[in-house]
């Protein structure tokens, strides 16, 4: 819990980029879930219920009891609906009902989402539903930022050149790169034993072609699309995003 200190120190902060007060006396406010999104995205922030921003001007108008009991049940159940909200970094002590002159607020910390996690985003969908905090205000990412973010967590996931590419194959790379490839190959390493191998297993040799051996998947890797790919192949989405 705040101690009074904290409390005093809190609401009399203007909003920011890591601070947003919400208007809750008509009910739990939908918005909510954008500044949830926008704070995990950007650099974490607290949303507090029960104080009302006017002007520049802070006003606690508290809530009730049976609407704090009420606002938790709603944040927690959405909080663990994917349909709602694609991932959910608070813990207990993240939401915390405090008290100062007779009036009683909700207090919710938003952590920074770890980047395997993001985007944080609404409604099932990262595109037109994924927000970042800018100064005082939530704005929609673009498509491209979406992407952006998703490609950060990918690497996060894999290393980013060993990923294996989905529905990629041998029709992808480029038959005249990779013979002047192994012809360097076997210029520089003459006696080597790969200069036997036919296509296949000498990609799969040099790391082009990947099996993983914990979940049985197989295809060809970025680095070896990067490496020795047409250029449509290349060029793909699906290869190197942005």
């Amino acid at each position: 819990m705040m101690t009074q200190e904290d409390i005093r120190k809190l609401i009399g902060q203007e909003e920011g980029t890591e601070l947003e007060y919400k208007y809750a006396k008509g009910g739990f406010p939908e918005s909510f879930w954008e500044t949830f999104s926008a704070f995990a995205n950007t650099h974490g922030g607290i949303i507090v219920f029960g104080i009302k921003e006017k002007d520049g001007r802070l006003t606690p108008d508290g809530l009730d009891d049976s609407q704090i009991a009420k606002y938790k049940k709603t944040f927690w159940d959405c909080a663990h609906n994917k349909g709602k909200v694609s991932a959910t970094m608070l813990a207990d002590h993240d939401l915390t009902v405090e008290e100062m002159g007779g009036c009683k607020f909700m207090v919710f910390r938003v952590p920074k989402a770890a980047y395997d996690l993001k985007p944080v985003y609404l409604n099932g969908s990262p595109f037109g539903n994924t927000w970042r905090r800018n100064h005082e205000g939530d704005y929609h990412c673009t498509d491209s930022e979406v992407r952006l973010m998703m490609a950060d967590a990918e690497s996060q996931r894999w290393s980013f050149d060993s990923k294996i590419l989905a529905n990629y194959t041998i029709d992808d790379i480029d038959p005249g790169t990779l013979r002047a490839y192994r012809q360097r190959f076997l210029l520089r390493y003459e006696n080597h034993p790969w200069n036997e191998l036919d296509d296949m297993a000498f990609l799969t040799k040099i790391g082009a072609y990947h099996v993983n051996r914990e979940d049985g998947t197989e295809g060809f890797t970025r680095a070896g699309i990067l490496m020795l790919g047409k250029t449509e192949s290349i060029t793909d989405q699906s290869c190197v995003p942005q």
